[in-house]
């Protein structure tokens, strides 16, 4: 997968909807939150990641970023100048990351594209527009299914919200017939680990709904009704995901 093409299209499609708004518009999908904040938090996310691939340091996310208006104009721009670093940076250079897994430039480009894709269905959200409103591609759904599953339940266990997660869970992809494993590790956290047994490993529980369910179901941007869950998958849908 281009994870770069992949970004600007998202980048593109939220610079549109910020654009679109009047901007005091409540985000359902982030109780509290105006479009504006949206676009505020997704701007300074992305100079977030640029300014860790660009000094090749582990950096806090910045605070005090002075958000100009109009925003969607202030959005674009550092959207751009993102795209302008992952293209300037190879992919295997060593890069930290705040999940501290595979420390290269290519895990900005990717986690980049599903943040600022997620955010997308937010916007179309506070816009009416509902979770079907932005077309996302099964191959893109896939990979983050594959990304929540083996970067951010792990990273959210590691800051003390361990998922609901009692043995092992399928999670199956009824259109791509893509399926994952997801088991626990020894530690002393049971910290969730992405098994690549595919369907001959055993199972305590099952998840199943098309790659974009999964992937938004487990982002908890679509109700957890549109898929078909039993025993430990369940338990773990009804238990913290991922924000």
């Amino acid at each position: 997968m281009d994870h770069v093409l992949e970004l600007a299209t998202a980048m593109q499609r939220y610079a549109e909807l910020a654009d679109a708004a009047f901007g005091h518009e409540s985000v359902p999908s982030c109780p509290g939150w105006t479009v504006d904040d949206l676009t505020a938090h997704l701007g300074t996310v992305h100079r977030w990641a640029g300014s860790i691939m660009l000094s090749g340091q582990r950096l806090d996310p910045p605070e005090g970023v002075r958000v100009t208006e109009p925003r969607a104009d202030w959005y674009a721009g550092t959207a751009a100048a993102l795209l302008e670093i992952v293209r300037a940076v190879p992919v295997d250079e060593p890069t930290p990351n705040s999940a501290r897994v595979h420390e290269t430039a290519a895990y900005w480009p990717r986690r980049q594209t599903h943040e600022t894709t997620i955010h997308v269905i937010d916007a179309g959200l506070a816009l009416g527009l509902g979770a079907d409103g932005t077309p996302i591609s099964p191959e893109l759904a896939t990979d983050g299914v594959d990304e929540v599953l083996g970067v951010m339940l792990p990273r959210m266990t590691a800051r003390g919200h361990r998922p609901h997660l009692e043995g092992r869970v399928r999670l199956v992809a009824t259109d791509t017939g893509r399926s994952w494993v997801l088991g626990e590790s020894g530690d002393a956290m049971r910290t969730p680990v992405l098994l690549f047994a595919g369907d001959e490993a055993d199972a305590d529980g099952q998840i199943q709904g098309t790659a974009v369910d999964l992937y938004l179901g487990l982002w908890g941007r679509v109700e957890h009704e549109r898929l078909a869950a039993d025993g430990a998958g369940r338990d773990l849908l009804q238990g913290p995901l991922v924000p």
